[in-house]
């Protein structure tokens, strides 16, 4: 979805000046320039979690998602590109 939000607003970056204004266009145009060179080998990905029934809910540190410094058990970091 982003990919393709910020090509759009690359493609009709002359209509984004004269609708919004010639800052407030080149900061989504400076935005869509740096990121979608790393958007390329991102996936999205959607988590659920279900608690078994008769599983206490008790506040504890499984309950908590680790921070962004935080490394998994195979080495990379959360914040890594998948590998395609």
């Amino acid at each position: 979805m982003w990919e393709r939000v910020y090509r759009l607003w690359v493609a009709h970056a002359g209509q984004l000046r004269h609708e919004l204004g010639e800052a407030p266009a080149e900061n989504m145009l400076r935005e869509a320039h740096q990121m979608l060179p790393k958007l390329r080998g991102r996936r999205a990905v959607l988590l659920t979690l279900r608690r078994l029934p008769g599983t206490p809910a008790v506040p504890a540190a499984v309950d908590r998602m680790a921070g962004p410094d935080h490394q998994t058990g195979d080495g990379h970091a959360p914040g890594e590109r998948t590998p395609q």
